[in-house]
């Protein structure tokens, strides 16, 4: 099953005006499929996590914004270009796209739709078995605030890699 990272409406609400560097920051580690990386712990916290352990939901304590993290087996034997259509049109339909590059293994989707902005990395690993992405939904007059989150979140996350021979065989 593909984890769908659906996005509901955010309202917008007025953000800490702290930069990022002064935020507390955790470590977020997938232990089914190893992906990790740092999240602001004083903006985002734990909801909820999918039985099958495959992904992990965080939102603000207003719910203005939210952090979806996981990762899954490809069993549709996606590219990073077929997943980022699919979840264009499963995940943020309506979405004003503003950046999409596309690598060989990895993709971005980054736009507005209505007051939320959204942006979701995707990386393939252990030969594109696995998929592991995070996305963050949060109010477009927020940006200022979680722009720089964005940043942080983006440059420590990495798939997991270690547990590549548990995962998904291609047919």
């Amino acid at each position: 099953m593909i984890l769908s990272l659906a996005v509901v409406a955010c309202s917008a609400v007025s953000a800490s005006s702290r930069p990022p560097e002064s935020l507390d920051w955790a470590e977020f580690h997938n232990s089914r499929f190893g992906l990790h990386l740092q999240y602001p712990s004083a903006v985002f916290s734990a909801q909820r996590s999918s039985e099958a352990g495959d992904g992990d939901l965080f939102t603000t304590s207003d719910n203005s914004a939210k952090l979806l993290v996981g990762a899954f087996e490809n069993s549709e034997h996606h590219s990073p270009a077929t997943y980022q259509r699919f979840i264009l049109q499963e995940s943020y339909p309506g979405l004003r796209v503003d950046y999409s590059p596309i690598g060989q293994t990895w993709s971005v989707l980054s736009g507005t739709r209505g007051d939320t902005m959204v942006y979701e990395k995707v990386m393939f690993s252990c030969g594109g078995r696995v998929i592991n992405s995070f996305a963050i939904v949060y109010p477009i007059a927020e940006r200022a605030f979680y722009d720089p989150i964005v940043e942080v979140v983006e440059d420590s996350f990495s798939p997991g890699i270690k547990s590549c021979g548990q995962h998904a065989s291609r047919d």
